[in-house]
């Protein structure tokens, strides 16, 4: 008999009390899901990830103390291993953004659906990003007209990316489908469909839309 697979640990902070104790609630009836803390200030942030090092922390956007997206590079740098899912009440496109340039996996609405959810901590604890299906229009948007200063050189950028596999990104970037990245590149759709596949591995994104938000969030949409 297979020892059984150690629990999920989350950390959990929410000014709300009710919403926080529910969804505290809801995580605990998960048998993979263990909640090893809580908290309503995003003052406590560091010092618990500190003490816990938990594999995902749900962290409130907007709180009475400030934004809780302020402790998320410090979380980084206590707990590289700790993945960052953050909880948001309304579409604030530019913090949503924000979020992800400092570092965070995941954005999720508040009003998310239970099995939403659990998707959405075990996408970011497997290292891949999370956008909840109903900002990515907007979030790809916000990035879009943002735009960035990144640049890459030479045969391979510090992802790992070959400049093949750079030029595939920029094309689906631009929005382009698998057949007309072929087209553009004269290689065949299957060869596209396997460079996809290597680069969604090396940048840890799960999909074309987690491909997207990663480019336009590291600067992989310019050419060198």
């Amino acid at each position: 008999m297979s020892p059984a697979r150690p629990k999920l640990r989350v950390v959990i902070v929410d000014d709300h009390t009710l919403f926080r104790e529910g969804l505290r609630t809801i995580l605990e009836m998960e048998e993979d899901l263990e909640v090893v803390a809580d908290a309503e200030s995003a003052e406590d942030v560091v010092e618990l990830v500190w003490q816990t090092r938990p594999d995902v922390l749900l962290l409130d956007i907007r709180m009475p103390q400030g934004s809780g997206l302020d402790a998320v590079p410090a979380v980084l740098r206590i707990s590289p291993r700790t993945q960052v899912l953050v909880l948001t009440a309304c579409d604030e496109k530019e913090e949503h953004v924000r979020a992800f340039k400092l570092g965070a996996k995941g954005v999720i609405l508040k009003d998310s659906a239970r099995q939403t959810l659990m998707q959405a901590i075990h996408t970011v604890c497997a290292g891949q990003v999370w956008v909840d299906p109903r900002m990515t229009n907007a979030l790809v948007e916000e990035l879009s007209h943002l735009g960035s200063d990144g640049s890459t050189s030479g045969g391979r950028d510090e992802n790992g990316l070959t400049e093949r596999e750079l030029e595939i990104v920029r094309l689906v970037a631009s929005g382009y489908k698998n057949k007309e990245v072929g087209n553009a590149l004269a290689i065949s759709e299957r060869t596209v469909k396997t460079h996809l596949t290597n680069i969604f591995q090396k940048l840890g994104v799960r999909d074309r839309v987690g491909l997207v938000m990663f480019a336009l969030c590291h600067g992989l949409t310019r050419a060198a």
